[in-house]
């Protein structure tokens, strides 16, 4: 059974997480109870003692038993802080099972990149035909796009997997990039410039702000490691910027939306429903500073201040009370002081592991990518849907663990 889940799995794994809540939470159950049950049979235990991991164990605990104690409702922090664990589970069971050889990750990225490029032609068709190609309509008055998802979701989604394809320059080194230097810089500038666009027409604001980052970053890593002419550089840039600007002009209502609303809400963030969706959570906050209100409890405990509406159905603001709407005040309100340490002691650790060997040694695009991965998934300051959501924990888990295995590839490689 375990060559039949490594000959096909890779192929059908993107389409099990992205497009179904449902489906991608049984899925991540499912190969977390197998991987533990092979990791007794076969594969053995290395993979407990990584040391990131080590605190998502400590993470979890915690919850299970001092945050759950302060829980508003205890039973129930309780059963969503141990099953928790099976977010770190799914990505060591990619790295080392699912997708620990590079045949396995050769199929996950073919099929992820077909995924992706139908996320994309189906948001751009959306775009320009109201509906998308299974006659999805965009989202409320605001035209936000959905592409083939059940939410206006497809933006973050799209600025999460384009991080993945990368990974192959980090799998076979860049010992051709200087053979194909100029094509390589129109492909990065194409790829950027579609990137960009497409995620400007979905009217999601983060989602655009992260992927604009991430091009940056991206960029940088590979003008240090001198992978671009200047001059042709140069030009195309100007190129990108040019036709950027031109869609702009073209589509006012969506550069309202993309671009100079976003302007205003930074400007006067204070009084944004942002604000007031970031006051809420401060203010949960402060029930409990130092352990929490109990994980997975937010709405519970912001009902319970009486002032920000009836319930998370009927608030008085936009989103107030569904969500904190950003990882830092989630782990904060609902975990605590003590539990936004544990958590973010474990990014820091996982941080550092995965990076350290490309700075020493300078290897800037695979330091670029796996930083974007990272960056793009635990960024303190984003603003993003509920952190411990079934869909967007699957992506961000799946990121963590294809970064894992990839890295753990190429180190095998180099060694």
């Amino acid at each position: 059974m375990t060559n039949q889940i490594k000959t096909y799995f890779p192929y059908i794994l993107p389409l099990l997480l992205i497009f179904s809540r449902s489906l991608a939470d049984i899925t991540i159950v499912f190969v977390s109870i197998l991987f533990i049950y092979y990791s007794y049979k076969e594969i053995g235990w290395e993979w407990i003692k990584e040391k990131w991991f080590l605190f998502a164990v400590f993470f979890s605990i915690y919850c299970m038993t001092v945050n759950s104690f302060y829980s508003v409702n205890s039973f129930e922090s309780f059963a969503y802080s141990f099953f928790f664990l099976r977010w770190p589970i799914f990505s060591m069971a990619l790295s080392y099972w699912i997708l620990s050889d590079f045949k396995s990750l050769n199929k996950f990225l073919k099929s992820l990149s077909f995924i992706l490029l139908f996320l994309i032609f189906d948001t751009w068709w959306q775009f320009f035909f109201g509906l998308d190609i299974f006659g999805l309509e965009t989202f409320s008055s605001l035209n936000r796009l959905t592409g083939p998802l059940n939410g206006p979701h497809v933006g973050t989604w799209i600025s999460k997997l384009i991080l993945i394809p990368p990974l192959i320059l980090v799998l076979y080194g860049n010992t051709k990039l200087k053979e194909y230097q100029n094509y390589f810089i129109y492909g990065f500038f194409i790829i950027s410039t579609l990137l960009f666009l497409t995620v400007f027409i979905t009217g999601e604001r983060m989602a655009l702000l992260l992927s604009t980052a991430s091009i940056l970053i991206f960029f940088i890593g590979l003008v240090l490691n001198k992978s671009f002419t200047y001059k042709l550089t140069f030009i195309l840039s100007i190129l990108s910027i040019f036709i950027v600007l031109t869609f702009a002009y073209s589509f006012p209502s969506t550069t309202q939306r993309a671009f100079f609303s976003t302007i205003n809400k930074i400007i006067y963030w204070k009084s944004s429903d942002y604000g007031l969706v970031w006051q809420s959570a401060y203010d949960v906050w402060m029930q409990s500073p130092f352990f929490g209100v109990g994980l997975h409890k937010y709405r519970e405990a912001c009902e319970n201040l009486g002032y920000y509406g009836t319930s998370y159905l009927e608030p008085i603001g936009s989103g107030v009370c569904f969500h904190p709407h950003n990882i830092s005040l989630q782990l904060l309100s609902e975990t605590g002081i003590v539990g936004f340490i544990l958590f973010y002691s474990m990014v820091t650790i996982l941080t550092f592991s995965s990076l350290k060997v490309f700075l020493r040694k300078k290897l800037w695009i695979p330091f670029a990518i796996f930083f974007n991965i990272l960056f793009s998934c635990f960024l303190p300051i984003a603003s993003s849907t509920s952190f411990f959501s079934n869909k967007y924990g699957a992506i961000i888990w799946l990121l963590i663990g294809v970064m894992l295995a990839t890295n753990k590839l190429f180190l095998q490689r180099r060694s």
